[in-house]
């Protein structure tokens, strides 16, 4: 007799999912920093959450409360003040958007359970934490979707794991998960989704989608834009295959228009904000603060001792690796992934502050991996074909290479590897060690913030 059940057959890539997500909330539950005192709104996180409180607490998204007691908003509110004296938030509001579901539900629980509503109590920051585990599980939802359509489960699982607990993404997940990185990680597992979609059957209902995701992603990180280059070059495989594209868009412009529309519809608060509380409708708010296009920062951005992205994610030259192996076998990604990766390089380092701050590793690459994880699936897919012996020592490579992520980011979270002074012989003396040698600090080399914004950047 059949079963009266529906039997559903659940992918292996998709168990893989839910054991990254299992493992990355034990190690949250588990350290519980959201009972830390500055911890979960710190640093940048002041800046990009400042819209709620003030909007929907405080009543008053100019700040101008602050006015009647400085001090005891000092560290709650980071704002520059324009020349005519009002307050304006350093950041975009891209990620307040995504932060605000969780907000809600943080005042509701703190008014439940008699905690201060002020927007910054215990349970605004746990559920903060917890907003970023929902969208980085609907992002690892939609990077394995896209995954799943052009590699077998075997390399999926495999590209998956190498690129969430092989590379710094862990840190921002498990650890500062309300960092932008892993919001900024999933919209753009979402974006390369609904660009497959859209090139797939390009209607007005995918156009819609695109204008609005390209929107987000834009307002969350201005420079992100660039991802755009991935949606209009997908598939261009030659000359012709561009002429083609720069064709389609002029002979379908309501398409094109329709995903302008959405991308400014996105911008609309932002606008009006700067419109009001500076009289512009474009304001650059990192004042004193630049790029220096002339002087990017690639070898010590990529290898440096201080905040390498290569250096500290090693496993991610296999992605870089495997652009060059998609031109023969997935052609239809190798352009606009290689043109998009050399332009997020370049903007990346060509910032004042190549080092972005206190960080493990280039924490401002960890955007991107959900495009360069196509190449590294590619990779790893490649080594599958390769003779035994060289599949043993590429495995093995993968999984000393995890490893030592793993430990550096235990070693990162515990102060070992400094958020921005590291050296070569700082690093040796840590390597590997669980704890530091006598002289270590001695040995660690500190920035200087303001030479660095006039281009002394060493």
């Amino acid at each position: 007799m059949p079963s009266p059940f529906r039997q559903i057959k659940i992918s292996k890539a998709r168990m893989m999912n839910w054991i990254i997500l299992t493992i990355i909330i034990y190690n949250i539950f588990n350290i519980h920093y959201w009972t830390i005192k500055d911890r979960v709104i710190n640093y940048d996180i002041i800046s990009y959450y400042a819209y709620l409180p003030a909007t929907f607490i405080y009543k008053d998204v100019s700040l101008r409360f602050m006015d009647d007691n400085p001090g005891a908003y000092s560290d709650k509110f980071w704002p520059n003040i324009t020349e005519e004296g009002n307050y304006v938030v350093k950041t975009s509001m891209g990620l307040s958007f995504l932060y605000a579901p969780f907000f809600f539900l943080g005042h509701v629980a703190a008014n439940q359970l008699d905690y201060e509503t002020n927007g910054f109590t215990q349970p605004y920051k746990l559920f903060l934490v917890m907003g970023a585990v929902f969208y980085f599980a609907i992002g690892l939802y939609f990077l394995r979707k896209v995954l799943e359509r052009y590699f077998n489960q075997r390399v999926v699982i495999l590209s998956l794991i190498t690129l969430i607990m092989g590379t710094n993404l862990y840190y921002y997940v498990a650890i500062d998960s309300t960092m932008p990185h892993v919001f900024n990680f999933s919209l753009f597992a979402i974006f390369i989704y609904l660009t497959i979609s859209w090139h797939h059957n390009p209607n007005i209902k995918n156009s819609i989608f695109i204008g609005l995701g390209l929107g987000l992603i834009d307002l969350m990180r201005p420079t992100n834009m660039n991802i755009f280059l991935v949606f209009f070059f997908w598939n261009v495989k030659s000359i012709n295959d561009l002429k083609g594209r720069i064709t389609y868009f002029i002979r379908k412009p309501l398409l094109l228009l329709i995903i302008i529309m959405c991308f400014v519809l996105v911008w609309i608060p932002q606008l009006a904000y700067w419109k009001s509380q500076t009289g512009q409708w474009l304001y650059f708010s990192y004042e004193g603060e630049r790029f220096f296009f002339l002087e990017p920062y690639i070898w010590k951005g990529l290898f440096g001792y201080r905040k390498g992205w290569l250096f500290y994610s090693p496993v991610m030259i296999f992605a870089i690796a495997g652009i060059f192996i998609s031109y023969k076998h997935f052609k239809k990604f190798f352009v606009p992934i290689t043109i998009f990766t050399i332009l997020n390089v370049y903007l990346i380092l060509s910032w004042w502050c190549w080092w972005y701050g206190g960080s493990f590793g280039g924490r401002a690459f960890i955007d991107s991996y959900a495009i360069l994880a196509l190449p590294l699936a590619v990779f790893i897919g490649w080594i599958f074909e390769q003779k035994k012996i060289f599949r043993v020592i590429a495995n093995s490579l993968l999984i000393l290479l995890l490893l030592l992520n793993l430990f550096q980011t235990w070693q990162y979270y515990g102060g070992d590897i400094h958020h921005d002074a590291m050296t070569k012989k700082a690093y040796w003396k840590i390597f590997l060690r669980p704890y530091p040698e006598d002289d270590y600090k001695t040995y660690l080399s500190h920035p200087d913030y303001e030479k660095a914004k006039l281009g002394q950047r060493d």
